[in-house]
């Protein structure tokens, strides 16, 4: 439009008004469809954490009315009595973790490197590498239980071989072990599918530079492929540190006595230690704050990771 010497002006639009009868309808059917989760939540999920909070600093038996006790099972945490047993599930806790955690990081990405080769029938090799993620966790377990027992499988291999097989999963020294192995059995493929993932989304003009600069496929993996592939190795560690300080299941069924953490308390684990405190002893207060105690512990860890993250964690590559 132009004024009357010629010149050209622009005449704004009126912006158009927003329908505040419909945008409170939509509101309305908004939380009308979240409300099930929304209620969910409050009553299975923050109410209870809002009152195991409460309990730790009470003493509960889960009969009556809990009484305030202040810090009494904070300190119970190292008296002499329950300090020993605790310090000894968090001592296995740890090792099962800082070991099951870098066996399937490891075997995870070589398993996604050997997968993500162009070979006819590639899809069923990786279907049966992932098939242990997704099958019921007690149900493998109890077929671990057959293979790794004293007439077991694996003891009856050892015998062919002329090795007399110890009792993995009775004997104090070798619990542990079979533990990681049904740990690493059971977790590898879905962090191998993570790899996986990053491996096909690699840019393909990078690794074919690095071909032509005469880089071998060792070299290429090494500097192109690996620092690509760091935000799904962060993953993979963050979820597999949490779940690794969080192992029950395993534990729970390969014990002798389930929940017990036998043989010799060396299958107990910081899980297993509260489920124990809290169902078999009926002290909920104490097993509230060995709980909280926990739980800060591994809010702790995943923040240090997430800070060191920025150091080694590549997101973005430069054209």
């Amino acid at each position: 439009m132009t004024d009357g010497q010629g010149r050209l002006q622009l005449r704004r639009r009126p912006r158009p008004q927003p329908n505040r009868k419909l945008a409170k309808r939509e509101a309305r059917w908004f939380y009308f469809f979240i409300a099930p989760w929304l209620i969910g939540f409050i009553f299975f999920g923050l109410w209870p954490i809002a009152a195991s909070f409460g309990l730790a600093f009470s003493d509960y038996d889960l009969g009556g009315w809990p009484s305030f006790v202040g810090l009494d099972n904070f300190e119970k945490m190292v008296d002499p009595v329950q300090g020993p047993v605790l310090a000894k599930a968090i001592r296995n806790t740890l090792f099962i973790a800082l070991t099951v955690v870098p066996l399937q990081l490891a075997l995870g990405l070589g398993l996604a490197v050997l997968l993500s080769q162009n070979v006819r029938g590639m899809p069923i090799f990786r279907t049966a590498f992932y098939l242990p993620s997704v099958v019921a966790g007690v149900a493998s377990i109890v077929v671990w239980i057959w293979i790794l027992g004293s007439d077991g499988l694996l003891n009856q291999g050892l015998e062919l071989l002329g090795i007399d097989g110890p009792v993995w999963l009775r004997d104090p020294a070798t619990v542990k072990l079979g533990v990681i192995i049904v740990m690493v059995w059971g977790g590898t493929g879905a962090m191998m599918l993570i790899f996986l993932a990053g491996l096909q989304g690699l840019p393909s003009e990078l690794l074919d530079a690095a071909a032509v600069d005469g880089a071998g496929p060792l070299r290429r993996f090494w500097h192109v492929k690996l620092p690509l592939l760091t935000p799904q190795l962060f993953f993979n560690l963050v979820i597999g540190l949490a779940s690794g300080l969080g192992v029950f299941t395993e534990t729970y069924v390969i014990s002798t006595d389930p929940g017990s953490g036998a043989p010799a308390n060396e299958s107990l684990t910081l899980v297993m230690y509260i489920y124990r405190q809290l169902l078999r002893n009926l002290q909920a207060g104490y097993a509230s704050a060995v709980a909280w105690v926990f739980t800060a512990a591994v809010a702790l860890l995943t923040a240090l990771q997430f800070w060191s993250s920025r150091r080694w964690v590549h997101y973005e590559y430069e054209n």
